[in-house]
């Protein structure tokens, strides 16, 4: 491995595992992904940290967690002092394309910290909508799209987000749109300025250091809007009934996502609504899997394939129908929220055994493995470990996964919320600025079990084997308190050995 391989990061946003063909999903979501899987290692078991946007990206730039530096809000980011694998590898003779959203450096660091080109794709959409002129020096991606298809989605977009009845702004459920209208309404239209200036930059490229393109895409990000022809690419016979709890489970559930789930009102919804919502969400991770074709396609046509390693995940799930729930938040934990895709081609070279591999995996780990793959430091304590190992054979890195987030009490900063209920996230920010429904809590997550700490009210356990979908809080039932007290030990082993970390840096004092 002494040549650095080029390197692809393809994120989604909102994409939970369970939506993979490969991974026994038959609705048709994403052909590409599986035919890719073909050559990949695919790991049925990878973890975000919080199950939130901004919070996660920085645990996973980082190979750290949340509470190691306060990183549990949208509104707290990474300063250009922290480590950030980006930026280390940037510091290693890699040139850095990063396009996309941003969620993890404030707009005031420069972005020659982190990268070499921050594409402005999302921006010149943006402009676009908004009938403004485009600055000269951003370039041209939408040549798919006309300038009376854009005024007419400019036109609808607001409209799109506050339908009458039961398509409204806090269920982020748009549906079925007309194609035009799908360009704004959802996040069809950001996604392919991205995807045509990445591969625009690919084609032109022609430096000396090799390349990391990061690739942060929104999609299946809410709002869920797709057009009928999208939508029909899903198998709808094949797609799982959302999960409905009774009202006993429910009752046993965090309060957070009870009252998250009584303002996003879909749970007067039928059975065939929600499951329209399933499919719209689907229909958005088919798009994103198109497109990864149409990345994938262009590193193939300029010749350097083989010499690059992928990397394909997500910074968290999604609810999207299920609970009759509709997004995400910050402090539950259900695997439909934190199970991510997490699939890894290696550059030539490094030996491989494709195959679906269940061992537990963090996206903490993702930094560590492009350490050991391109030979670079990142010169301080981390906390991933590398997925290397796992690349021929079968080994338990892990015997848990951890995940967290809240606040406390007197953290009023940390709300995320202030928004009014015009606001398409006030479902949930609303819920935030109370307790104990924003409590601070912690996952610990093994292959059979699942338990919850939190800090102001009941915790929660799961049987994972007799109950995968969690519908069951088993925290009150005596057959599982030795279990219990075990995960709890193993929590506390957790916060013990990654609790703080020393400077790797001597400061100079006079004795």
């Amino acid at each position: 491995m002494s040549k650095k391989p080029n390197i692809l990061f393809y994120v989604g946003d909102h994409f939970r595992s369970e939506s993979l063909g490969y991974m026994g999903n038959e609705c048709g979501a994403t052909p590409n992904l599986d035919l890719f899987s073909n050559e990949t290692i695919n790991f049925s078991n990878a973890f975000c940290q919080i199950p939130i946007c901004c919070p996660s990206r920085c645990s996973f730039y980082s190979g750290k967690y949340p509470h190691n530096g306060g990183y549990r809000t949208m509104h707290h980011l990474q300063t250009e002092n922290d480590v950030n694998m980006l930026k280390t590898l940037k510091e290693n003779g890699y040139y850095i394309y990063f396009g996309g959203k941003n969620d993890i450096y404030n707009e005031d660091v420069p972005f020659d910290t982190y990268c070499d080109y921050r594409s402005n794709a999302y921006k010149e959409f943006d402009l676009r909508l908004n009938g403004q002129p485009i600055p000269e020096f951003v370039t041209e991606t939408l040549s798919n799209y006309s300038d009376e298809e854009i005024r007419k989605a400019a036109a609808d977009k607001n409209a799109a987000q506050m339908k009458d009845g039961k398509k409204t702004i806090h269920s982020f459920y748009q549906g079925i749109v007309d194609k035009e209208e799908s360009l704004s309404a959802g996040n069809v239209g950001l996604e392919d300025a991205q995807v045509a200036d990445a591969i625009r930059f690919l084609n032109e490229y022609d430096g000396d250091k090799p390349i990391c393109m990061f690739l942060s895409l929104l999609l299946p990000h809410p709002p869920y809007a797709i057009s009928q022809e999208e939508f029909d690419l899903i198998d709808r016979d094949k797609i799982a009934r959302p999960i409905r709890l009774s009202e006993d489970q429910l009752n046993k559930k965090p309060s957070m996502m009870q009252e998250m789930r009584k303002n996003y009102n879909i749970c007067s919804w039928s059975d065939e609504e929600l499951l329209d919502f399933k499919q719209t969400f689907y229909a958005s991770i088919h798009h994103l899997d198109n497109n990864f074709k149409k990345v994938r396609d262009a590193f193939k046509e300029k010749g350097i394939y083989d010499d690059t390693a992928m990397f394909v995940f997500s910074d968290h799930g999604a609810y999207a129908s299920e609970y009759e729930c509709a997004e995400i938040n910050a402090n539950t934990f259900e695997d439909f929220l934190t199970k991510v895709p997490l699939m890894i081609k290696p550059q030539k070279g490094v030996e491989i055994k494709p195959r679906v591999c269940d061992s537990l995996v963090e996206l903490t780990d993702i930094s560590a493995t492009i350490s050991e793959l391109c030979g670079v430091d990142f010169k301080e304590t981390t906390f991933g470990k590398s997925l290397v190992p796992m690349f021929t054979e079968n080994v338990e890195l892990r015997d848990a996964v951890f995940c967290e987030g809240g606040r406390l009490e007197s953290e009023s900063h940390c709300m995320d919320g202030g928004h009014d209920y015009t606001n398409m996230y006030w479902a949930r920010t609303s819920v935030q600025e109370k307790m104990p429904e924003h409590t601070k809590a912690v996952m610990c997550r093994t292959h059979e079990y699942k338990y919850v700490y939190r800090l102001y009210e009941s915790d929660e356990f799961y049987d994972l084997i007799k109950d995968p979908f969690e519908k069951e809080n088993e925290i009150k039932n005596p057959k599982y308190k030795g279990i219990i007290n075990e995960m709890r030990l193993r929590m506390l082993d957790f916060f013990v050995e990654t609790g703080d970390t020393v400077p790797t840096h001597y400061d100079i004092r006079n004795i």
